[in-house]
């Protein structure tokens, strides 16, 4: 570990040094006062077994979340946080309510903390204690290193999450983010599948009313390892499709619905105020469910979360392809829609960090086969106009270190970002210069091309596609930009950034049949600051 690294390790400090941080009064002091009468009691006989959480993480602010289950009634609960894991030095303590109006999830907002400080925390409730989880402030006006973890695409009957034991292991973490995905709104993959998912009304897996969302979340919650990394490190997300229904656009509904019962409209919006509910940040309580955001971490980076989902046009052609560039590049074609695109526009402008990351549902590099002929309108490719206008603002106003982590595709790449989204090689004809990297990480369990295969067929996919479609080489010639390929590990990645580079890691279980399963490193790249090219490291 660096000497920079180092000074995140837990400092021990005296009890009370930090200031502005609240301690509630004694329960008995409470009720003499007459405080207690006026409030709900502290509920008996419930359990955590969703476990804890934290995010949308600042320099002296964190959010913390649980699940209370097997209360019938709305009530309270105990949240304590400390500077040491046996809770000597409580520096927050304090009764939240939970009840049925947001599936008895509380979301807590601790202010007055520490930058770049370790903390605990736990709820409890007459005897019932949750896990303890962790965490650690942003730093507030430093230029130390910035850990970021990321993953998507976890549909829960496709494997295990033995990538998350893995992501909760790592080191230093300051943040973990999910691209969407985080939930599949129905099963994709039949008797293929590792687990079965019996939720919705059918027990088909489908859901669309609320307490069907709430009870997906509360199935995926099940899983060991999604509940330690969510104790182990703040997380955030943002959604992509399922949700709330595939391939859905704005108030367009998507077509892979089994057994439609509700209105698309209520359906989305059964998705969205699920995913606030069971997420560890704020505005629960915001109808507009406004998700787009940005996090200043120190002088290092800003991270840009963005929603390209609720505001799209239609994909383009009807995804068809080949899909003619007078349509997919279509003037006023928008993925971000106007107000969220201008807001990225002046952030990436005004933004003082080192590095801008912007996490990203869908891959904005070209993905042609063969060359300039792309085969996936669902992501920037079909909203070329759109792109350029974000990049060539990149480019025209000389805003560097630009990089997109990107989920989706069920793939690892990694490549440059130009304003066509390509750079063709072919010809004497100049092509467009990078302004921008990428890093596209595999899915958590989601199946790509080569296993989708596989299950249908029984068999491993024929040797001629698994050289076709798994070399990179092969990918490369269509698409030059692209420097790294894997279209069949699973697994996330690990970006650092540092005042001089970027690096990047791309991690992978060796299987998601199994519970557990040893991580390797795939690949590693580094951009070094001022560029705009993706190297091996």
């Amino acid at each position: 570990m660096t000497g920079e690294l180092d000074r995140r390790a837990f400092v021990k400090t005296a009890a009370g040094s930090g200031a502005g941080l609240l301690i509630a009064a004694s329960p008995a002091a409470a009720s003499r006062n007459g405080a207690l009468a006026k409030r709900p009691r502290l509920l008996r006989d419930v359990r955590f077994r969703s476990g804890v959480a934290s995010g949308a993480p600042a320099s002296r602010a964190m959010t913390l979340w649980t699940r209370v289950h097997g209360a019938e009634r709305s009530g309270r609960i105990e949240l304590e946080v400390a500077r040491d894991p046996d809770f000597r030095r409580v520096v927050e303590r304090r009764r939240i309510g939970v009840g049925p109006k947001r599936d008895f999830t509380a979301h807590a907002r601790v202010g007055g903390l520490q930058p770049d400080e370790r903390y605990f925390y736990r709820f409890s409730s007459h005897g019932r204690t949750s896990d303890v989880g962790r965490f650690t402030t942003l730093p507030a006006d430093s230029r130390r290193p910035i850990r970021i973890g990321f993953f998507s695409c976890q549909a829960w009957e496709a494997g295990y999450y033995t990538a998350h034991r893995g992501l909760a292991r790592e080191d230093d973490l300051d943040l973990v983010i999910c691209l969407g995905d985080y939930i599949y709104e129905r099963p994709f993959y039949g008797d293929g599948g590792v687990r079965p998912d019996r939720s919705g009304k059918n027990r088909d897996g489908e859901v669309q009313t609320l307490e069907e969302y709430r009870s997906k979340y509360r199935l995926y919650h099940r899983d060991r390892a999604l509940r330690e990394l969510r104790a182990g490190v703040p997380m955030m997300a943002i959604w992509d499709d399922h949700e709330v229904e595939d391939n859905y656009a704005a108030g367009e509904p998507g077509e892979a619905t089994l057994d439609r019962r509700i209105k698309f409209l209520r359906r989305r919006r059964n998705g969205y105020r699920s995913f606030y509910e069971y997420m560890p940040f704020d505005a629960v309580a915001d109808e507009r469910f406004r998700l787009y955001r940005s996090i200043r971490m120190g002088r290092t980076a800003e991270l840009f979360m963005l929603d390209e989902r609720r505001y799209r046009d239609d994909q383009a052609c009807d995804e068809q392809i080949p899909c003619p560039p007078s349509e997919r590049d279509a003037p006023g074609r928008t993925l971000l829609g106007s107000k969220q695109r201008r807001w990225l526009e002046r952030g990436l402008e005004r933004s003082q960090a080192r590095w801008k990351i912007v996490a990203n549902q869908v891959m904005a590099m070209a993905l042609d086969a063969p060359s300039g002929n792309p085969i996936n309108m669902d992501q920037w490719d079909g909203y070329g106009a759109e792109r350029a206008r974000i990049l060539e603002g990149v480019r025209d106003k000389n805003i560097k270190n630009v990089t997109l982590l990107t989920g989706d595709i069920h793939t690892f790449f990694a490549g440059d970002v130009s304003p066509t989204g390509r750079q063709t090689g072919i010809g004497p004809v100049a092509t467009p210069e990078a302004v921008a990297t990428e890093f596209v990480g595999g899915s958590t369990t989601s199946r790509g091309i080569l296993d989708t295969i596989e299950a249908e067929s029984g068999e491993p996919a024929p040797p001629e596609i698994q050289t076709g479609l798994a070399s990179s080489a092969v990918v490369a010639s269509n698409n030059p930009h692209i420097k790294f390929t894997d279209l069949q590990r699973k697994g996330y990645g690990v970006l650092e950034a540092r005042s001089d580079r970027l690096d990047v890691d791309f991690r992978s279980p060796a299987t998601v049949r199994e519970r557990r399963s040893e991580v390797e490193t795939l690949a590693s790249f580094t951009v070094a600051a001022g560029t705009a090219a993706v190297e091996n490291r």
